[in-house]
């Protein structure tokens, strides 16, 4: 049995993404919602133990609260500060994090585009965009740069990027000064776009050269990829990320090759888009 500790739970994709996935490889394994509130995680893990449940997700409120209750948080977990999947095996829960490999394999696979040598605009400074961060640095970027509408919390994204990569070129960008940057790619990794009808940016404005890729995955085409069609941009919306960091989880539990292909088409279909 597998999972997903949350709160709310119920919207989520992750269950019939993760059963499709069981199903086409014939594995005798079901994936569950497990709604937690905030003041049961700790009995919810024991539980979890007590089970025989052999690995979960974490979402909102859990990431960064399951880290002490872990016996081991692997080094991409420890880095962003938050972990989304958890493997019990042999009496040990591991924690990783694999928002960021999803993010750089969305990249690869959906957009044709490697981030090595590129300079790179950053929308948002939350949980999802230090996943991001830390995995753009590692692919290694040229620069990266960092916008959110809080600068504080841009400024603190941007210090924990340099103590983990000391010679990397990270700097916060105003949001109001970011008309000309000229960025190879943008990724908006804040929630503007998810149903409100809005863009972050003006992707004319900003100078965007290469690409863009919006994590936001409802609706399926934002305003800010909607823009970038029309500039002849090459763009990728969140299911691929949504997708592969689930791929990931998979892989990280059963130590099998995740079938990606039937994991797109139940995510798909889990929105309507069949």
């Amino acid at each position: 049995m597998y999972g997903l500790l949350g709160f709310p739970v119920a919207q989520s994709l992750s269950p019939a993404m993760h059963n499709a996935a069981f199903r086409a490889l014939g594995l005798d394994a079901v994936y569950v919602p497990f709604p937690t509130a905030p003041e049961r995680l700790e009995a919810a893990v024991v539980g979890l133990q007590a089970a025989g449940v052999r690995g979960v997700n974490l979402t909102v409120p859990h990431k960064t609260a399951i880290l002490p209750l872990l016996d081991e948080v692997l080094p991409e977990a420890r880095a962003v500060g938050a972990v989304n999947t958890v493997r019990l095996y042999d009496g040990r829960l591991t924690g990783t994090n694999t928002d960021g490999l999803g993010f750089l394999l969305s990249l690869r696979h959906d957009l044709d585009y490697a981030a090595a040598g590129k300079t790179v605009l950053l929308l948002g400074a939350g949980g999802a965009a230090r996943g991001i961060a830390f995995a753009l640095l590692d692919a290694g970027v040229a620069a990266l740069w960092i916008a959110n509408r809080s600068g504080a919390r841009a400024d603190a994204l941007v210090a924990d990027c340099r103590t983990l990569h000391p010679a990397a070129q990270v700097e916060a960008r105003p949001w109001p000064a970011l008309a000309g940057v000229q960025p190879h790619l943008l990724v908006n990794a804040t929630t503007v776009g998810m149903g409100d009808g809005a863009s972050p940016v003006a992707l004319e404005a900003v100078a965007v050269r290469e690409a863009v890729i919006d994590i936001v995955y409802h609706p399926l085409e934002t305003p800010l990829l909607a823009e970038a069609r029309r500039l002849g941009l090459p763009c990728a919306n969140g299911i691929g990320m949504l997708l592969y960091q689930g791929a990931a989880a998979f892989q990280f539990w059963t130590d099998r090759e995740a079938p990606v292909d039937v994991m797109r088409a139940a995510l798909l279909s889990g929105m309507g888009h069949a």
